[in-house]
């Protein structure tokens, strides 16, 4: 992948906006760290803007970040400012590879690729048949399966769906979102946790945050002493505070907003749960593994059931099912037997995921461009 005549690969990593405080620009971060630590790489972020100042999660001060405008531009004609203003930056700079934090971002990159000569890594962050109810994220992924370098998928399942339904003409290499098992050294017990059931995310409809409202309307009158909290922020926010009054759980349910120490946060905690209608690789129920809490989500299309092992750490429910979900929690509320049971069991499959082995594979593959 390195260019002649220099001594590291330039590598570009592009974001929509790095500002905000969600898994995939956490991830996107890490992997920024991740490569510039190892010394091999020199790592720049750059970004269609950053709407909210620096970004939320700790970056090595080496890594450049870079705006293209001052303010979010919607897919449309603004497109093409954005893509005079990157091909111009991508030349300057001579990058050798660019990876699209989100295959979304491909339709900017792709168009570029013959007149940059950079190769175009696209790093799907949801899974293949996410659309977001719009034909836009449809039709990019056959840009991304026709043009691209390489694509990288958050799970094996999705790899396999790419190929089978993307037939893309370039390689598909699953790699997980990682987790840092020397950060959780000092986890406290399950007799030391607070009778607490944590979600986090973006508060809006696809993360199905109604539904924990409405498990928790089910649960509180046999569980009165259990808590529920959300850390994050969202539009969703005045409709769940609005469900939350209605079903008369002030003081019972907490909207927290967002924390730059979730592992903190998570570890107060006894139950994680995730009610999530879709997701790709849930960064907040690996780091809910990481911190050893028993987990209870919804067995969507990709994510939980390579995380949670059902029944022996945690419980994978059928999608959208309230009273299933109230149920499995109170399984676990009810005893904490079972409670430490599945927290002793948390890290069964975890070594996956370790962030040491994560960058090799983007190491790797980055050597083989």
């Amino acid at each position: 992948m390195k260019k002649t005549g220099e001594s590291k690969n330039k590598v570009c990593i592009f974001s929509g906006d790095i500002s905000r405080g969600g898994g995939t620009e956490k991830m996107a971060i890490f992997l920024a760290n991740a490569l510039c630590s190892s010394g091999r790489f020199e790592v720049e972020i750059v970004c269609i803007c950053q709407s909210g100042g620096t970004p939320r999660f700790k970056l090595d001060p080496r890594v450049k970040i870079t705006p293209l405008c001052k303010s979010w531009v919607n897919p449309g004609p603004g497109y093409l400012i954005v893509m005079k203003r990157l091909y111009s930056y991508l030349k300057r700079r001579n990058f050798s590879v660019i990876i699209d934090v989100d295959v979304v971002l491909d339709v900017l990159t792709l168009p570029l690729k013959p007149l940059t000569g950079v190769k175009v890594i696209s790093w799907e962050h949801f899974h293949y048949a996410l659309t977001l109810g719009s034909s836009y994220r449809k039709l990019i992924r056959k840009l991304t399966c026709r043009f691209s370098d390489c694509i990288v998928t958050l799970t094996e399942i999705d790899a396999s769906t790419y190929i089978r339904e993307g037939k893309p003409r370039c390689r598909v290499v699953p790699i997980y979102n990682p987790i840092d098992r020397f950060a959780s050294d000092t986890v406290p017990p399950m007799s030391e946790r607070e009778k607490l059931i944590v979600s986090a995310g973006h508060l809006t409809r696809r993360k199905g945050y109604s539904d924990l409202v409405e498990a928790a309307a089910i649960l509180h009158p046999s569980f009165p002493d259990w808590k529920f909290k959300i850390y994050g922020d969202g539009e969703e926010r005045e409709t769940l505070e609005n469900l939350i009054r209605d079903r008369g759980l002030n003081g019972v349910f907490e909207l927290s907003g967002f924390t730059g120490n979730l592992a903190d946060k998570l570890s107060k905690a006894s139950i994680f749960a995730m009610t999530s209608r879709s997701e790709g690789l849930p960064m907040v129920l690996l780091e809910a593994k990481l911190m050893k809490l028993p987990s209870v989500s919804y067995d969507i299309l990709t994510g939980p059931s390579e995380i949670i092992l059902n029944g022996v750490n945690g419980y994978l429910v059928e999608p959208e099912n309230v009273n299933a979900f109230a149920e499995s929690l109170a399984r676990l509320m009810e005893s904490e037997r079972l409670r430490e049971e599945f927290s002793a069991n948390a890290w069964d499959n975890i070594a996956k995921f370790d962030s040491a082995e994560i960058t090799k594979k983007w190491i790797r593959l980055l050597d083989s461009l």
